[in-house]
């Protein structure tokens, strides 16, 4: 029995760490630099500040003008661009959120290095970048015992059937 438990133990221990890494913590940035006519821009120097701890990264737009910063703690960025030839653009209040991929594409306009576009706008909250997104399900107790889940999304209706124009059931949830 002892050599059971030490075994299962183990097991776990192993595995522990592999769930463990799984559980998303941070957040990522993207986008595209595009100049004023729509043409990528390769070679931009893009570079993201916390706005409360300072601390910078910086890289490089590829061959498709696309930029990416992965595994970002989540907070409030400013977003920076330069490109020898055009005018820096400065992107402030860009908010990163735990598991969330967040998509700021800029314009550069034509100019010197010394002049600057700031802009103020937020980013939008729609995520096309990923694949997964959240939703919140609940169990509820059914009578008779057997738990049903019950998904909160526009579109449901509570006696599981949603219909169309014609007045024919859409789906069924069961």
């Amino acid at each position: 029995m002892g050599r059971l438990f030490r075994a299962v133990g183990f097991a776990v221990l192993l595995v522990l760490p592999l769930v463990a890494y799984g559980q998303a913590v941070n957040g990522s940035l993207v986008g595209n630099v595009t100049d004023p006519s729509g043409f990528v821009l390769p070679g931009v120097n893009v570079t993201i500040t916390e706005v409360n701890t300072n601390i910078s990264s910086s890289t490089v737009t590829n061959e498709s003008g696309y930029y990416v910063f992965t595994n970002l703690k989540d907070g409030t960025y400013r977003v920076r661009t330069e490109l020898s030839g055009f005018k820096r653009v400065l992107r402030e209040g860009v908010v990163v959120q735990v598991n969330a991929t967040v998509r700021v594409d800029l314009k550069m306009e034509v100019g010197t290095l010394e002049e600057s576009v700031t802009v103020t706008a937020e980013s939008p909250m729609l995520q096309t970048d990923r694949a997964d997104t959240g939703r919140t399900i609940q169990a509820i107790q059914l009578p008779g015992g057997a738990p049903r889940i019950q998904p909160e999304f526009p579109g449901h209706v509570d006696n599981g059937a949603r219909r169309d124009e014609t007045g024919e059931a859409a789906f069924r949830i069961f």
